[in-house]
């Protein structure tokens, strides 16, 4: 499972990451976020890659 980091538009790293393991779509990734304790995937927000930007389910 390759990580790709999530980085704000200034350029400083978030906590986030998306994977191509699984995903809505070719540009929809699902998100993971690194915490203390492990890896969490966030339920009900997906990563836009073609626009750089998280999109909220609902």
């Amino acid at each position: 499972m390759a990580r790709t980091r999530i980085f704000k538009k200034d350029g400083t790293p978030t906590p986030f990451f998306w994977t191509d393991k699984d995903g809505k779509g070719p540009t929809e990734k699902t998100v993971f976020k690194q915490t203390e304790s492990g890896i969490k995937r966030m339920k009900g927000v997906h990563f836009d890659v073609a626009k750089n930007a998280f999109r909220q389910e609902g």
